[in-house]
């Protein structure tokens, strides 16, 4: 693992797991604050799904039956464990990502896929980028996902943070429009967010539950505890989508800054609705992610 220090904030990356974030925390008078949850001390070999953050890439969210049709093909991809008979989130949050640049205080990590790869055979080639800056209040995330195939790709961007002490947190983030889901989590169809999950004002989150896609997001997301002395702001450019994942029975949330509503591929909605892109052979698109820390 990697370990990047500015100031009161420390921030350990594990590029050899899905090129995530297994810590990110503040040093104050009393102590250490966690700002996400942590990956527990002691875990040998960890799964992606105990980090404290990990990237979407080249997609977000489920494909139904991971299957689709694009540029007149017809794509079947392995499901994921997670969501079976569906794929989720892409394929870079279960690779392995190389380290492409470290300084004390930033990390630049690089995952290529390479079109023909029998384990997930995405039909094109495309790289992705993750740059890390830590300044003494603030951790700047900025993702790039890049077709090098020489025919348009699909491309989608997220990042997946989980907070922890949902029972003392609270929520604040502008989500107008919500996609209604099915028994399996695939969207329905796109309608006004009713008032159980709106968060115009800091909401309390110990009794909200929610696992859905949220459109036309302001990418500005508050999150503070009652019993903490720091907050977090988090400032989304690129991500006009947002999940929001407060399982039932469990002290964490996730408030994930996204390109595109999940199933993207397969809704009959325009790009403009679900936040498709078509990335031209060669073309980039940038997501960037600002998670300033503040003390109360």
């Amino acid at each position: 693992m990697l370990t990047l220090a500015c100031g009161a904030l420390e921030l350990t990356l594990a590029p050899e797991t899905g090129g995530a974030i297994a810590r990110f925390t503040a040093r104050h008078e009393e102590g250490v604050q966690q700002l996400l949850r942590p990956l527990p001390a002691g875990t040998g070999r960890p799964s992606p799904l105990e980090m404290a953050c990990y990237p979407l890439v080249p997609f977000s969210g489920r494909i139904t039956d991971a299957h689709f049709h694009y540029g007149g093909r017809d794509i079947h991809l392995p499901p994921d464990e997670i969501c079976v008979p569906h794929a989720i989130h892409g394929h870079g949050w279960r690779r392995s990502w190389d380290v492409a640049g470290l300084g004390p205080a930033r990390a630049r990590l690089r995952f290529a896929h390479e079109a023909g790869d029998p384990v997930w055979p995405w039909p094109w080639s495309f790289e992705a980028e993750q740059l890390f800056e830590l300044s003494e209040k603030s951790l700047a995330v900025t993702m790039r996902l890049t077709n090098r195939a020489d025919k348009p790709m699909p491309g989608g961007l997220g990042l997946h943070p989980f907070f922890e002490g949902r029972s003392k947190a609270r929520l604040e983030t502008h989500l107008p429009f919500v996609w209604e889901s099915g028994a399996d989590g695939t969207p329905l169809g796109l309608v006004s967010t009713p008032e159980k999950w709106r968060f115009d004002e800091p909401r309390p989150m110990k009794d909200v539950e929610v696992d859905h896609c949220f459109s036309g997001s302001s990418g500005r997301f508050a999150i503070a505890w009652e019993d903490r002395p720091f907050a977090i702001r988090m400032k989304a450019e690129g991500a006009p989508h947002a999940i929001v994942y407060a399982p039932p029975g469990k002290d964490f949330f996730c408030a994930e800054p996204v390109s595109h509503a999940p199933d993207a591929v397969n809704r009959p909605e325009a790009p403009e609705v679900t936040g498709l892109k078509s990335l031209a052979a060669g073309e980039t698109m940038t997501l960037q992610c600002l998670f300033e820390v503040e003390k109360l």
